[in-house]
């Protein structure tokens, strides 16, 4: 991985920025690429990188140049397809001079143009500066996997994989985007589709590219997720299909000129890795855990076990409370955002651990959103039909013993029964705080900044609504895909960028996605063998074991690694974030929010009192109010 940043004015201008100003916003992503740094100054373009030597140290020096000067290129990421594409290349006249992928990327556009993005298996982020066209290319991989903002300054298109790259310019204002701001109070998300943290800094997609031809921005999608299921696949053979496609995008990410470990969680996605990475490399890998310093938790205890099935030198990052407070401090001052979940900090030191060892980790985000791992929210759906079944009915007809029985789980798990839509039950699952009660948690000027939410609530019901008739199952899992994991693969990426690890992740692979998406769900979520399901909402379903997930990656898994490895039930790497904010960060939750500037700004007196004075109560609502407090203190004041 690496950082880019580029600066683009309209054809025959010159770019208004001096190499001393370019050099400092470029080495503001100085622990994305620590070994080497370069600019590109001609006419109306300007263009940085600080380089992450992964592969072919000597000849991937970038900005990269064509022999004309013609083209320009800014990378960052890995293209896991280049030999194939550089043998197409060759067979078409091109000639190489290094061995990297990104000149690879750079001929390939010389070649098909823009429509190279469909040829490319890989995570990546681009900027391309067509002399010839006089055009700005730039575009982000299918998932999200590498980063890409941008904004405009009097008239000046400026990218970066980073948005403190994007505020060290000397004339850009940085304003909270209230939308975003009430959204990540909501969700924990850091965007709301295009939208950031900052007004005016917006997000290029997953899947997208974007053309600047010194005048107008033009966006367009390049890739979609399938949208039909194959009706008549066979479960085994769904089986076999996965182990094939998980075991080659493994094999793929495996091409490296550093050594490469894991983030080993214990859980079945990072133990299927495990075991597919023995598969490939026949001899001991680094691997390592984190949590909280912690003695009750047991999830140390799976990854420990699977790590020496595997014969893996395993290592274990352990924090306390005022460890991850010190990390969770300097990771909010070095990226210019709040943090979005309690992990965040802890892939950071596990990350710090692999670094001293190998420059390259595998990971296993994408498979809870891919496999159905996230049992409550997959099964929601059930919820949604269900009730809206019931609610249409005629009144009399309702209250049978079953339908009162699943109404009433349903009350105890959202609140009410009733869902006026798709959106409306979406949010009510995956949401934080309420918008109900932000008039009185919020600043009027920031409730009002936020179009009372309604911005928010527009931009789900979009989403969903494009997809027309599809089933409701079907819609949640493409949002889960477009929200929730393009969320947590930033967090992966901002949290080991800090550390200077390559992060690479196979369950994204371009392949394994389109094939598994076709995939039944029930193949993947469905009423565990032997059991008749109650009359519950999703979440008692979950938590009463009702619900198999990851049915054909346990199957799978079953084949690789003993059975209490393949059937344990979903984990991450534990954090005692709750128990610490209740108790030994209660003290400082109460002062943080009492005295800080940004909490005055954003928050109502009366609710900063209340809450300040009884932290404990607030439970995890504390996560996103500190996170924000930090945030604005540091980077808005």
């Amino acid at each position: 991985m690496c950082g880019i940043l580029g600066m683009v004015a309209a054809p025959g201008n010159s770019v208004a920025v001096d190499p001393a100003t370019l050099d400092r916003m470029r080495d503001c992503m100085i622990t994305r690429g620590p070994d080497d740094a370069g600019r590109y100054i001609k006419r109306n373009i300007a263009f940085a990188h600080r380089r992450l030597a992964i592969r072919d140290r000597d000849g991937g020096v970038q900005p990269w140049i064509d022999e004309q000067e013609r083209t320009v290129l800014v990378y960052n990421g890995e293209i896991y397809n280049d030999r194939p594409l550089r043998q197409q290349l060759e067979s078409a006249g091109h000639r190489f001079q290094t061995h990297c992928d990104t000149e690879v990327l750079a001929r390939a556009y010389q070649e098909w143009g823009i429509e190279v993005l469909s040829r490319l298996n890989g995570d990546f982020a681009f900027g391309l500066y067509d002399f010839d066209q006089e055009q700005l290319l730039l575009a982000r991989d299918r998932c999200g996997v590498k980063p890409l903002f941008f904004t405009q300054v009097e008239g000046t298109l400026l990218f970066a994989s980073s948005i403190a790259a994007i505020l060290a310019h000397p004339r850009f204002s940085r304003e909270p985007n209230p939308v975003a701001l009430s959204h990540f109070l909501t969700t924990f998300r850091l965007t709301l589709g295009r939208e950031t943290m900052y007004k005016g800094i917006w997000q290029l997609l997953p899947g997208e590219y974007l053309l600047f031809n010194g005048e107008k921005v033009r966006i367009e999608s390049y890739w979609e997720y399938p949208l039909q299921e194959e009706g008549t696949m066979r479960y085994l053979d769904a089986v076999d299909e996965l182990e094939e496609l998980l075991d080659l995008a493994v094999s793929d990410r495996l091409v490296s000129d550093v050594p490469v470990g894991l983030f080993l969680s214990g859980g079945v996605d990072s133990n299927t890795l495990a075991c597919l990475l023995h598969r490939h490399v026949g001899h001991s890998m680094r691997s390592e855990c984190g949590g909280s310093l912690d003695p009750q938790t047991e999830d140390f205890d799976f990854a420990r076990k699977c790590a020496d099935y595997v014969g893996f030198e395993h290592s274990e990052v352990k924090l306390s409370a005022q460890d991850y407070l010190e990390d969770w401090d300097y990771l909010i001052d070095e990226q210019h955002l709040p943090l979005t979940t309690p992990t965040d900090v802890i892939i950071y030191r596990i990350a710090q651990a692999l670094k001293e060892s190998v420059g390259v980790a595998l990971g296993g985000e994408g498979a809870d959103e891919l496999l159905c791992g996230y049992a409550t929210q997959h099964w929601s759906a059930q919820d949604y039909v269900r009730s809206n079944r019931l609610m249409n009915k005629d009144v009399n007809s309702v209250y049978t013993p079953t339908s009162t029985s699943f109404l009433e789980s349903l009350q105890r798990q959202y609140g009410r029964a009733q869902f006026s839509s798709e959106t409306d039950h979406y949010l009510a699952l995956n949401s934080l705080i309420p918008s109900a009660v932000k008039p009185a948690l919020l600043q009027n000027s920031i409730w009002q900044g936020a179009m009372q939410d309604q911005a928010m609530i527009e931009f789900y019901h979009r989403q969903l609504d494009q997809w027309g008739d599809l089933p409701t199952r079907r819609k949640y899992m493409l949002m889960l895909h477009k929200i929730n994991l393009e969320s947590l693969l930033y967090r992966l990426d901002s949290a080991t960028m800090q550390a200077s690890l390559e992060a690479r992740v196979p369950y994204t692979d371009v392949r394994l996605l389109e094939r598994t998406f076709q995939v039944p769900q029930r193949y993947k979520i469905d009423v565990a063998h032997g059991k008749k399901i109650p009359h519950l909402a999703s979440a008692e379903l979950d938590q009463q074991n009702y619900l198999e997930s990851k049915r054909i990656l346990r199957t799978l898994a079953d084949r690789l690694m003993p059975r209490e490895l393949a059937t344990r039930k979903k984990a991450s790497f534990p954090t005692s974030v709750q128990s610490w904010l209740a108790g030994p960060w209660s003290n400082w939750a109460s002062q943080k929010l009492r005295q800080s500037p940004f909490a005055r700004e954003v928050f109502q007196p009366a609710a900063l009192a209340e809450i300040s004075a009884q932290p404990q109560q607030a439970g995890m609502w504390l996560w996103p109010m500190l996170n924000l407090s930090m945030w604005g203190d540091k980077h808005l004041m």
